[in-house]
């Protein structure tokens, strides 16, 4: 079945689908904490980049590397670095469809489950545009990949010990590349237990203790490493990341991610009903089970458990859970072409006609927030293209001021160097990390600290084209 041809159709159509939406839109220009992890991977050795929290406030070595591979290869362009972030993304795609297609054994699941995912514009848009993003793109696949391996496990008579070893190494690989990785270990166990039941099988086996022991392992030398990393904890919380025990804040992070989940592919869904109504079919869900339902919300609970008491809340928040409730789309698919039919003379275009308003919508989402990190990366390029271009050269221990009267929102400045990144900015545009930079507001106060001169330099908006020119003195 994995290798039919019908499979290789879907796979094909989904990557062609991915490549042409994105490929025209990444690798404008870096934006955010973009330059942040950059910076760190460019001046930071490469012992203390694998034991210390770099770029945020969050232990992920493996994603680190990655940067640092970047920096050598690619120095400062986005564009490779883009690329690479969309290829992963569609890796994730096929192994969703692979891992799909092996639950329910059905084409038409695991074609549903792969292009309801892709849909998902909030989560799917930060993990390709924004490269800063990349741990939940790389943690998302060794994640999937644990999964599969699991399947694999159950189903193994002579492989099994292979089986585990693979379970194993995908899993920690997960963990090492974005922290939410941890609740691999509770997923692995629960696809256990539900493939098992659906075969009639014990729950647990003996085997199992050893590959408990090997995943607990893994998580033992990672929260090891992670407690000499510096990163946040709900103990020790940063400024911006903080975990709190609210109803309130549980209850609102819930439904917002439910609602860029499952609430988008329930959209979806009654768009796969109308078609089929008009096809004929009387939509029934008799194939849709209990095991369907909660192994989907079992695996959606548990990726999103890392989240649901932080206090900052982000679209890629709902990258893996999405993944987790298109498996349920998946499964609902599969009932809805399996009812009964009573075939109408009507053309294919008016049938499909409900699926192609909903796909076109929600790709028009897509395009749209898309956009809008287009606009940043080509101002934050333009930016420092200039400033490089007005000063080619600066001294050691220079303060770099970039000035603004007001923000350029047409442009989205200063929106890309948000976060006080303009200084990694800098540095990175100069190759000096003993440079400091700072965006002003003209007239308010600022101070160039330790530095030993100063460069002004000034933001305005010529022709409607955002343009750097030197400051005048005040």
């Amino acid at each position: 079945m994995i290798y039919s041809l019908a499979s290789k159709t879907h796979l094909l159509t989904l990557i062609a689908f991915h490549l042409a939406l994105y490929l025209p839109m990444i690798g404008h220009g870096l934006v955010f904490d973009d330059f942040r992890h950059l910076y760190s991977a460019a001046f930071q050795s490469l012992q203390y980049g694998l034991t210390r929290v770099q770029g945020g406030p969050f232990f992920d070595p493996l994603v680190w590397l990655t940067f640092k591979a970047d920096w050598m290869l690619w120095g400062g362009r986005s564009f490779p670095m883009a690329a690479e972030n969309l290829l992963l993304h569609v890796a994730n795609i096929v192994m969703l469809y692979f891992l799909t297609l092996r639950l329910w054994q059905s084409q038409i699941a695991a074609w549903w489950a792969a292009l309801g995912f892709a849909l998902l514009f909030p989560a799917n848009t930060w993990a390709v545009m924004y490269i800063a993003t990349r741990g939940h793109v790389i943690g998302a696949f060794f994640y999937l990949g644990a999964l599969i391996a699991a399947l694999w496990y159950v189903h193994a008579m002579r492989h099994q010990v292979m089986a585990g070893i693979v379970v194993i190494v995908c899993a920690g690989l997960s963990v090492f590349a974005k922290e939410s990785g941890v609740t691999v270990i509770a997923a692995v166990f629960i696809m256990l237990a539900c493939e098992r039941q659906s075969l009639k099988q014990k729950v647990f086996s003996r085997g199992d203790i050893l590959l408990f022991i090997g995943l607990a392992g893994v998580l033992a030398v990672y929260l090891g490493l992670r407690a000499q990393s510096g990163a946040v904890t709900p103990s020790a919380p940063d400024d911006n990341y903080s975990y709190a025990l609210s109803l309130s804040r549980l209850g609102d992070n819930l439904l917002r991610y439910a609602w860029r989940t499952y609430g988008l592919l329930a959209i979806v869904a009654c768009a796969i009903g109308a078609s089929q109504y008009l096809r004929g079919v009387r939509p029934q869900l008799r194939l849709l089970t209990r095991r369907d339902v909660f192994l989907s919300m079992m695996l959606f609970a548990v990726t999103l458990g890392p989240f649901l008491l932080l206090s900052v809340r982000s679209a890629t928040y709902s990258y893996l859970p999405g993944m987790a409730a298109a498996l349920l789309l998946g499964a609902v698919a599969r009932s809805l072409y399996a009812a009964p039919a009573k075939p109408r003379p009507l053309p294919v275009a008016l049938t499909s006609l409900p699926i192609i308003l909903v796909v076109a919508s929600l790709m028009a989402f897509t395009i749209g927030q898309s956009l809008k990190w287009v606009l940043m990366g080509d101002v934050s390029r333009a930016v420092l293209d200039q400033i490089a271009a007005q000063q080619p050269q600066v001294k050691p221990n220079t303060s770099v001021v970039l000035k603004y009267s007001e923000a350029d929102r047409e442009h989205r400045f200063p929106d890309a160097f948000a976060g006080g990144v303009f200084r990694d900015a800098v540095r990175l545009l100069y190759r000096d990390p003993s440079l400091d930079g700072k965006i002003i507001r003209r007239g308010e106060p600022y101070s160039i600290g330790e530095a030993s001169s100063e460069i002004q330099l000034e933001y305005i908006v010529v022709d409607r084209q955002p343009t750097i020119r030197m400051a005048s003195r005040n």
